[in-house]
């Protein structure tokens, strides 16, 4: 018989998983050493489902920068030991976009940007401040430098540098060029981000088998 195991606080699920037979996904956050861990879990009994979570797990490090516990190697976390829990919250309900076996590979800090006709770049600092730029000077590109510099704030919980119209920091002070990489997009894109965020919160909590 299924029981509920002690996993710690839920972040975010994934109730329906396309990838993997509709299973449901959870990302879970719980402390060792007074460091905030994530776990990747599922109660689904499904055959697949061991390498699927393993996959997003994977995915998860790789895409993050993020580290495996060494004493309990399913569970991971930032190095620098923050939460950094909205981050990891969006970027788990996107990798669960991807196909088991999809390349992993960190994401640039580049990406174009339709409305301001050219790349948007984001680029961290020794000091641990990033600065956003456009390769074009334009009008539009000047609205969008503020706009991204706006999405990471919502999206990364990341904060603004003084009075600087282009730059900003993580809470923690350091560099996360993986995180900025993975959701670069979604900061260009936040209006549709919030859209999800809204309605993921009305999602219910992910129950083991006898529970369902």
């Amino acid at each position: 018989m299924g029981k509920t195991l002690d996993l710690g606080h839920r972040v975010e699920i994934q109730p329906m998983d396309k990838h993997c037979h509709d299973i449901s996904l959870g990302l879970y956050q719980q402390e060792f050493d007074g460091s905030p861990h994530y776990l990747v879990h599922t109660y689904s009994s499904a055959e697949a489902a061991p390498e699927r979570v393993a996959f997003i797990r994977q995915a998860m490090v790789t895409m993050l920068g993020m580290e495996a516990n060494a004493a309990q190697p399913e569970w991971f976390r930032f190095s620098c030991g923050d939460r950094h829990e909205k981050a990891a919250k969006r970027a788990f309900l996107d990798l669960c976009k991807l196909a088991s076996g999809s390349p992993l590979e960190p994401k640039a800090c580049t990406n174009f940007d339709k409305k301001a006709d050219c790349d948007l770049s984001i680029t961290g600092t020794t000091e641990g401040i990033y600065r956003a730029s456009a390769a074009a000077e334009t009008d539009a590109s000047t609205r969008r430098i503020g706009a991204l510099i706006r999405g990471f704030i919502k999206v990364c919980e990341m904060l603004p540098v003084d009075d600087s119209e282009s730059d900003l920091r993580f809470t923690c002070g350091g560099l996360h060029n993986e995180m900025v990489g993975m959701l670069l997009f979604r900061a260009q894109n936040v209006r549709s981000a919030m859209q999800e965020d809204a309605a993921s919160a009305g999602r219910g909590s992910l129950a083991p088998p006898s529970q369902q």
